[in-house]
C-alpha cells in the first residue's frame, strides 16, 4: 500500500508542478510586455509564488525519488510545505479574482517615453490576449490552491489516524516510508482471536494412555476393587478375594478354597 500512496502523491506534486508552469509562463510575458504600474502588482508576486511552490515541489519529489528512506523530509515538514505552498496560491487566486486588473484595457506605445498609443493594427499586445491569459493565471492559480491544501488536508488526516493507532514515529519519518492505508487495530483483533482459540488437540490415545496410567497407580496402591485394561476404556467386572489358610496347603485342598466375605 505504500507504492500505492508514493504513487499517487507523485502524480499530485507532478500537476501542481506542471501548473505552476502554465502560471510562471503567463507571468512571465506579463512582466516582459507590461509596464510597471498598479494594475501590474500582481505580476511580481505571481513570480514569487511560482517560483517558491517549484522550489518546494521539485525538493520534495527529488529528495523522495533519490534518498528514499533516508530522506530527511518529514512528515511534519512535508505537512508544513504543503500548507505554506497552498496558502501563496490561495491568497494570489483571491488577488486575481479581486483585482481590477482583469478589466483593464491595453495600450501598446512604441517606447516607454512615448506618450501616443498605436493603432490596433501596429500593436503586438492585445486586450483581449491580455485577458485571456489573466483568466488563464487566476483559473490555474486556484486549481493549484485546491490540489495542495486537499493534499495536506488528507496527509494530516492519514498521519492523525496513524497516531490514534499509536503509531507516533511517522511523524519523523519520511511519507514514502509509512503504509498510510495499513490498520494496525484489525491486525491485533485478529491476533487477539487466534490467540484465544488456540487450543492443543488431544486424540483419543492420549486420553486412553491417561486413563490406564492412573488406573495402574491406583492399582498399586491396593484401594480400587476395579481392574482395569490399557487396552480398554471399560472396568473389568468385581472379583473376590480368596483366602488360603497353611492346612490347605498342607493337606491338598487348594481346589476348594475358603472365600473371604470380609475385607483385609
Amino acid at each position: 500500500m505504500a507504492a500505492l500512496f508514493n504513487i499517487i502523491r507523485a502524480c499530485t506534486y507532478a500537476l501542481v508542478i506542471l501548473f505552476t508552469c502554465i502560471c510562471l509562463a503567463m507571468a512571465g510575458h506579463f512582466q516582459s510586455v507590461l509596464i510597471a504600474s498598479d494594475l501590474t502588482r500582481f505580476v511580481p508576486f505571481a513570480i514569487f509564488v511560482c517560483s517558491a511552490s517549484m522550489f518546494i515541489f521539485l525538493i520534495l519529489l527529488s529528495f523522495s525519488f533519490f534518498l528514499r528512506e533516508r530522506n530527511p523530509i518529514s512528515t511534519r515538514i512535508e505537512l508544513a510545505c504543503l500548507a505554506l505552498a497552498g496558502t501563496f496560491w490561495l491568497v494570489l487566486g483571491v488577488y486575481l479574482t479581486t483585482s481590477e486588473s482583469q478589466s483593464a484595457d491595453v495600450e501598446c506605445f512604441a517606447s516607454e517615453s512615448s506618450t501616443q498609443p498605436l493603432d490596433d493594427d501596429a500593436a503586438n499586445f492585445h486586450t483581449d490576449q491580455y485577458q485571456a491569459m489573466y483568466r488563464v493565471l487566476m483559473v490555474f492559480s486556484l486549481m493549484n490552491a485546491t490540489i495542495i491544501l486537499l493534499s495536506c488536508l488528507a496527509l494530516l488526516f492519514l498521519a492523525i489516524r496513524r497516531h490514534r493507532n499509536g503509531d507516533n514515529h511517522m511523524w519523523h519519518g519520511p511519507v514514502t516510508s509509512c503504509a498510510w492505508f495499513n490498520s494496525y487495530s484489525e491486525g491485533k483483533h485478529a491476533r487477539h482471536n487466534s490467540n484465544g482459540s488456540s487450543i492443543l488437540p488431544i486424540t483419543a490415545n492420549h486420553n486412553k494412555g491417561s486413563t490406564s496410567r492412573q488406573t495402574s497407580g491406583r492399582r498399586q496402591g491396593g484401594n480400587s476393587r476395579y481392574r482395569q485394561d490399557p487396552y480398554s476404556e471399560k472396568p473389568l467386572p468385581r472379583t473376590k478375594k480368596s483366602w488360603y489358610t497353611t492346612e490347605d496347603l498342607n493337606h491338598g485342598t487348594l481346589m476348594y478354597p475358603k472365600t473371604a466375605h470380609g475385607s483385609r
